[in-house]
């Protein structure tokens, strides 16, 4: 069985838009010409990275009244994962609720970070190895 290691964060984000304007691709990139202030996305950019490759980033908004496993447990290989994202997550003692998730598979960002927005935040967990 092959393994994978995944960088996970858990975040607070006003709404369901905000979250997917933060994460997902802006279209601009592809019909712009290239410079250096130009990234994929607002997650890319917080990461300091360019550009990744989407199909190793899986990420959701969910209602933050919900349990964490009532939040994730649909999403790629939960069941080996939740148990410990929410060990980490306890670690924290955030006093902010969570209504949303990334992961992304190691590789595809080098140096990963928290984030602080003026509204929304998103917490760095770590790595967290899983069967694939």
């Amino acid at each position: 069985m092959d393994k994978e290691i995944s960088h996970f964060w858990l975040g607070y984000f006003n709404n369901e838009e905000e979250f997917y304007a933060f994460v997902e691709e802006n279209e601009d990139y592809y019909l712009e010409e290239e410079s250096e202030d130009q990234y994929v996305s607002k997650f890319a950019e917080s990461q300091n990275i360019k550009w990744f490759d989407d199909d190793f980033i899986e990420y959701g908004f969910e209602d933050e009244r919900l349990g964490l496993y009532d939040k994730f447990a649909e999403y790629s290989y939960a069941d080996q994962w939740l148990p410990i994202l929410e060990n980490k997550l306890n670690e924290l003692s955030l006093d902010t609720p969570v209504n949303s998730i990334i992961f992304a598979s190691r590789f595809v960002i080098p140096n990963p970070v928290s984030v602080d927005g003026e509204e929304n935040k998103l917490y760095y967990l770590g790595e967290i190895e899983f069967d694939v």
